[in-house]
């Protein structure tokens, strides 16, 4: 039983380290969420405008976000500590550096 409870103990430490991603669509815009603990700043890069780095609003110790029109396709992907960062996410592309970006596709 002790093992049995030091293995889930483990996994939720694991787990709380982890970044979580989700997005909301309202109208003709999207919030993407990313839920990451930490206290660096978090920043956002997508190909509506060449990738140029954004930093993200940060909402609570957790929790980051922007928002982006949702009226087109466009890849994305986050920078955490100076490194690019891919969550899981729905939709992902190659990149053409041999890694991948997340893809958001409007509702049709």
């Amino acid at each position: 039983m002790n093992r049995l409870v030091m293995s889930l103990i483990l996994v939720a430490w694991l787990l709380s380290g982890c970044a979580a991603h989700s997005q909301i669509i309202k109208q003709n815009h999207v919030q993407l969420y990313l839920k990451r603990p930490g206290n660096e700043p978090v920043y956002f890069a997508c190909s509506l405008d060449g990738f140029r780095r954004h930093p993200l609003t940060r909402h609570d110790k957790k929790t980051w976000s922007i928002r982006l029109p949702a009226d087109q396709t466009f890849s994305y992907f986050y920078i955490r500590e100076g490194e690019a960062f891919i969550p899981d996410c729905q939709y992902k592309e190659k990149d053409g550096f041999d890694a991948e970006n997340c893809v958001f596709i409007p509702d049709v």
